[in-house]
């Protein structure tokens, strides 16, 4: 599926609306299965004891199936990155996440409790309970270390090795444990329900493993990397087999370089380059963290394998020439240096104002690209925000909601704006502007990884 095409508003919204219709009719009907089929656990239960382990079991079977659809949301789909877009994907993964770690620690306190917390004995006609006591501890910390794995400081490789490992070994034993730890599942409905469910879970995780060890068409190769700034650099890639990469100003893609001066990992990056110049494809990436700072050591010639595009953050899903504000916090202006050269490209004048916040001057990349942008999009106007040093002619200080107010003064209300920065730069941003009457549905804010 071609993913630079787009869905109309109305079509997204059909399409979306049934997919969620559809989840939460499935996730209604799973916790009917402890009082349609009830199991023989819970027939000899009365009054409040029975109330608890009917409510252990369906809390159990909640985050069985939210674990189950957590696969769904990072498989990457091309169809559900075109519906939803894969960013809110992966926010919709995370938020699962802590739902399901409610869940997972409720379960056992509920079971427990309608025994009047007698623990099982350690004896081998136990072992399905004994095996879900071991993915409740295996899905806790998979949960544990994504939530706060700075706070551990697990290095990111490491991280996602770990997660991915740990995810796949916890849906083969949590398939194993609703087999065979209630006599609910092992024939009829539910039990064909756990089999669809592992099966599709299987394709999905298939499928992830299949792309990374076979690329086919995604190998490019580097034509250069390019200093443009403090610590900024732009990596130039041209496809290996001639085949150019269709994508929309704004959208996003994961590459994979394999050089003797990079780890051979995957990380998410924005394209700079405007899909209106097919000669080159070029990301913009900052030295910042234990692989990017060495990004500036790939050299020409060295392959590099991409997985996209993926995203929504384009100008593209606007229909129409509305005014457009862009707010960018340092690298965070990639995705609309790609919408302004495509603009530029396409005669787009339309009236943009774009306020980009830097720590420093010398952070500010493409400056001479930036000043001829302004010349040919007569309807843009850029204001250059430095937040630590020496300002200069530029603004000074943090976009506070003061700042934002005075800067957007005269510029309608009903404009379109586009965010990208640090997590807690937008979210302060789209707080204010709200604050100072801009629309929640007008404003796009672009953030991934998982």
């Amino acid at each position: 599926m071609n993913s630079s095409a787009l869905f109309s508003p109305k079509t997204r919204m059909i399409l979306g609306g049934t997919c969620i219709f559809l989840a939460l009719i499935l996730i209604v009907g799973v916790c009917t299965i402890p009082f349609v089929f009830e199991s023989s656990s819970i027939y000899y239960k009365f009054g409040i004891h029975k109330t608890l382990l009917r409510n252990g079991k369906v809390f159990g079977i909640i985050a069985a199936t939210l674990i189950f659809f957590q696969m769904l949301l990072v498989s990457r789909l091309k169809i559900l990155d075109r519906i939803f877009s894969l960013n809110q994907m992966y926010r919709c993964h995370r938020i699962s996440g802590m739902v399901i770690f409610f869940l997972v620690l409720m379960h056992p306190i509920l079971v427990l409790a309608s025994e009047n917390f007698t623990l099982f004995p350690f004896e081998i006609r136990y072992w399905p309970e004994l095996l879900g006591s071991g993915v409740w501890v295996l899905i806790v910390m998979l949960i544990i270390t994504a939530r706060w794995r700075l706070m551990f400081d697990f290095a990111y490789d490491k991280w996602l090795c770990f997660h991915r490992l740990g995810t796949i070994l916890s849906i083969g034993l949590l398939t194993v444990h609703i087999l065979f730890v209630s006599d609910t599942f092992k024939s009829g409905l539910p039990q064909a329900l756990v089999f669809v469910a592992a099966g599709i879970a299987l394709l999905l995780i298939s499928r992830l493993w299949y792309r990374r060890l076979f690329p086919g068409k995604r190998r490019f190769v580097v034509s250069n990397v390019e200093n443009i700034g403090q610590d900024a650099y732009a990596v130039a890639v041209k496809p290996d087999n001639g085949q150019m990469l269709k994508y929309i100003p704004g959208q996003f893609a994961f590459i994979t370089p394999v050089s003797e001066n990079l780890p051979k990992e995957e990380h998410p990056f924005t394209i700079s380059s405007s899909p209106s110049r097919p000669d080159a494809l070029q990301f913009v990436i900052r030295s910042r963290g234990d692989w990017t700072r060495n990004i500036h050591r790939l050299k020409a010639g060295e392959p590099v394998f991409i997985d996209g595009p993926y995203g929504r953050f384009s100008h593209r899903v606007c229909p129409g020439n509305d005014p457009m504000i862009m707010i960018a916090g340092g690298i965070g202006i990639t995705p609309m240096l790609s919408m302004l050269r495509y603009m530029a490209d396409r005669d787009d004048q339309r009236q943009i104002l774009l306020i980009w916040s830097n720590k420093a001057k010398e952070y500010i990349v493409f400056p001479e690209e930036f000043k001829h942008l302004e010349c040919v999009l007569r309807g843009l106007k850029i204001n250059h925000v430095i937040t630590r040093g020496r300002s200069g002619s530029h603004e000074k200080g943090r976009l506070d909601k003061t700042k934002l107010e005075r800067l957007l003064e005269g510029f309608s209300r009903k404009s379109i704006v586009f965010i990208c920065g640090p997590v807690k730069m937008m979210k302060g941003i789209s707080r204010n502007l709200k604050k100072i009457g801009f629309s929640s549905a007008r404003i796009y804010k672009e953030e991934f990884g998982l």
